[in-house]
């Protein structure tokens, strides 16, 4: 029974996104993600008002949608590009701000651990891999620390990132303020 649910909602789904696609493009993109119960209550509010509507309904609609209405739904993709390029550079500042408030507490404080652990995670991550590669791993042993690596690359990144910055964020912030498109955007 759940199963026939599931598949009659994604075939509902499928359905809008294939309607909103030929109208508004990044919106319809959000229909399969995380994002697609905002989104399509954002076409139900910018067409009829309304805040839910079944998608099937939506999707009839929007196939013999008035210029109007379409016009409508062009100026909703734009706000709710505007939106989520406004929650991505408010995220970077938050994540910036949480940086500089952590190294200005362990500058104020003169505390040492940030930077001990620091070290110790990089040490970790070279030492586990020269043990990887120098080494013939036990059987058995390689997934436990392929994983193992993987968690100490992901620490080094942050420790990197916490004392030098992150020159990548830099420019992406520099770049959404800027209105500039990344390559990929084009």
């Amino acid at each position: 029974m759940a199963d026939e649910k599931d598949a009659e909602k994604a075939r509902k789904r499928g359905r809008l996104k294939k309607a909103v696609a030929r109208t508004v493009p990044k919106i319809a993109e959000q229909l399969g993600g995380p994002l697609a119960g905002a989104a399509a209550s954002t076409i139900a509010r910018v067409i009829f008002g309304k805040e839910a509507m079944d998608e099937d309904e939506i999707a009839e609609i929007l196939e013999t949608a008035t210029p109007e209405q379409l016009l409508a739904l062009k100026r909703a993709e734009t706000e709710f590009l505007i939106a989520v390029r406004a929650a991505a550079v408010e995220e970077a500042r938050i994540d910036a701000g949480d940086r500089a408030s952590a190294r200005e507490r362990q500058a104020r404080l003169k505390d040492w651990t940030p930077s001990l652990l620091g070290a110790l995670i990089i040490a970790g991550f070279f030492v586990t891999l020269a043990a990887m590669v120098a080494r013939k791993l036990p059987p058995g042993a390689e997934t436990e620390f392929s994983i193992m690596l993987g968690a100490l690359a992901t620490m080094t990144a942050a420790v990197v990132n916490y004392f030098f910055g992150s020159s990548a964020g830099s420019r992406e912030k520099t770049m959404l303020l800027s209105g500039v498109k990344k390559p990929e955007d084009h």
